[in-house]
């Protein structure tokens, strides 16, 4: 299964993720900023992540690439209205 957590850099983003990655998920993160999207993948380990302040390729075109097979789950780690 492929699971998606946005705000995955962030303090529940990143036990979102790491609970999902030890489950046996495919985990894809989001989170702004080549930086965060280092952590993302070299500490915790995610399979893929998508920088949503990235100018040169669309958000749509990263998740269609970083998720092939479509997702099973989406964390919504982001508030509001």
């Amino acid at each position: 299964e492929t699971v998606v957590v946005s705000a995955a850099a962030g303090a529940v983003g990143s036990i979102a993720a790491q609970l999902a990655k030890i489950s046996g998920a495919r985990v894809v993160g989001i989170a702004g900023g080549k930086k965060k999207g280092q952590y993302l993948m070299q500490a915790l380990g995610l399979d893929a992540c998508i920088d949503y302040k990235d100018t040169k390729i669309s958000f749509e075109d990263q998740l269609k690439a970083a998720c092939p097979d479509g997702v099973d789950f989406f964390y919504d780690n982001v508030g509001g209205d």
